[in-house]
């Protein structure tokens, strides 16, 4: 099963006409099986500091309620996902608040795909 989440462009930053928070619901038809798998492309992710601030200054991405990791560049596969039973779900990606430890410029969500077997 494929899920198409979001595709489109959304600038998301800290800047005018920007958002800190994207969020949307998809439906699973059916029972995720034991690989399951979310991919979210952007556009124009820089995180720039020192080592050891890349990972507080990446933007958080969360399924239902759990976080599932961070992006820290234009494309990234998250394949450790809590349980996806059928019914409803909701990504969220959330921009760092933290330009202090890293420099996070605004980026663009251009997509976000679910995949399970």
């Amino acid at each position: 099963m494929e899920v198409i989440v979001f595709e489109g462009e959304l600038r998301m930053g800290d800047s005018r006409n920007a958002t800190m928070v994207f969020a949307q619901d998809f439906r699973a038809e059916q029972c995720a099986g034991r690989r399951r798998e979310l991919i979210v492309e952007c556009d124009g992710v820089q995180i720039l500091g020192q080592s050891n601030h890349l990972e507080v200054s990446s933007h958080m991405v969360y399924v239902d309620a759990t976080m599932i990791g961070r992006i820290r560049s234009d494309r990234t596969l998250f394949a450790t996902l809590p349980l996806v039973e059928a019914g409803v779900h909701r990504v969220r990606v959330e921009v760092s608040p933290f330009p202090g430890f890293g420099l996070c410029d605004d980026f663009t969500l251009k997509r976000i795909i679910f995949r399970c077997d």
